[in-house]
C-alpha cells in the first residue's frame, strides 16, 4: 500500500501515454488526410493538444473522478477521429499508445489516487465549465466540417481568453460567460450543418447553465472566514507559562502585581 502523497508509477506513465497520444492524433489530422479544411484541421489540433495536457497536469497534481470522466470523453474524441482518417503507421500508433494510457489510468490500482478526499475542492460544475470553456476550440474546430464559420472563430477566441479569466477568478469573468457565451454559440451555429449546430448549441447551452449555478460563482470568490466560538478551559491543564504570561495563577486567579 502506498503511502498517503506517495505517486504511483502507473500514474507517470499513463499520463506520458495520453500526453503522446494526444499530440500524434493532432499531427495525424495536421499533417494527414482528414474530413476538415486547413482553419478546422487547426483548431482540431489545438483541441487535442489542450485537452491532453489539461488533463496531464490534473493526472499528476490534482486528481479526482473528474479526471476519469474527462478522460473517457476525450477518448470518445479519438475514436471518432480514428473512424474519420485513414489507417496508417501514425494511426495505429496513436491509438495504442492512447489506449494503453486510457486503461492504465482506469485500472483498480489506481482507485485510491484518483479518488482523494479533498474537503477544499473546487466544485464540479465550476470545474466542469472550466474545462468547456478551455475545449471549445476543439469542439468547433471537429464541428466545422469542412470548415469554421467566422462566428465559430470568434466563439474560440472568446472561449480561451474567457475561460482563462474564469479560471484565474479574474473579477466580472463570470459574467462575461454567462452573457457572452450563449449569444456567440448561436452565431456560431449560423452556417453550420444541422446536426453540428444542434451539438454545437447544445454545448453553450450545457455550459452557460453551468455559470449560472452557485457552485460556479463559489469558485470565483475567496473563502470566508468561519466564525470559532470560544470553549472555556480548566485553569489547571493549561501550561503554567500561558497562565502566568496572561497574568493570572495556576488556579485561574489575577497575579498581585509587585510593588
Amino acid at each position: 500500500m502506498r503511502q498517503n502523497g506517495d505517486m504511483p508509477y502507473r500514474v507517470p506513465l499513463a499520463a506520458v501515454l495520453i500526453l503522446l497520444s494526444g499530440l500524434l492524433w493532432a499531427a495525424l489530422v495536421l499533417f494527414g488526410t482528414s474530413p476538415w479544411e486547413a482553419g478546422a484541421a487547426s483548431l482540431v489540433t489545438m483541441g487535442f493538444v489542450i485537452e491532453a495536457a489539461v488533463l496531464v497536469v490534473a493526472m499528476l497534481l490534482s486528481p479526482g473522478r473528474w479526471v476519469r470522466i474527462a478522460l473517457t470523453a476525450i477518448g470518445a474524441g479519438w475514436a471518432l477521429t480514428a473512424l474519420l482518417t485513414p489507417i496508417n503507421f501514425l494511426w495505429g500508433l496513436a491509438l495504442a499508445t492512447g489506449a494503453a494510457g486510457m486503461g492504465l489510468a482506469w485500472t483498480r490500482p489506481l482507485d485510491e489516487w484518483f479518488h482523494p478526499v479533498k474537503p477544499d475542492r473546487v466544485p464540479t460544475k465550476a470545474t466542469v465549465l472550466t474545462l468547456g470553456m478551455v475545449w471549445i476550440p476543439g469542439i468547433t474546430g471537429r464541428l466545422g466540417a469542412p470548415e469554421v464559420t467566422a462566428g465559430g472563430w470568434i466563439l474560440v477566441g472568446f472561449g480561451l481568453v474567457a475561460g482563462w479569466a474564469y479560471a484565474r477568478a479574474v473579477s466580472g469573468s463570470l459574467w462575461v460567460v454567462r452573457l457572452g457565451l450563449l449569444p456567440l454559440g448561436i452565431l456560431a451555429s449560423l452556417g453550420l450543418a444541422p446536426w453540428a449546430a444542434t451539438v454545437l448549441l447544445a454545448a453553450t447551452a450545457v455550459l452557460t447553465y453551468l455559470a449560472w449555478t452557485p457552485d460556479a460563482r463559489m469558485a470565483t470568490e475567496p473563502p470566508r472566514p468561519r466564525r470559532g466560538k470560544p470553549v472555556s478551559i480548566l485553569p489547571e491543564v493549561t501550561p503554567p507559562g500561558l497562565m502566568e504570561a496572561a497574568g493570572y495563577s495556576r488556579s485561574g486567579r489575577p497575579l498581585e502585581e509587585p510593588d
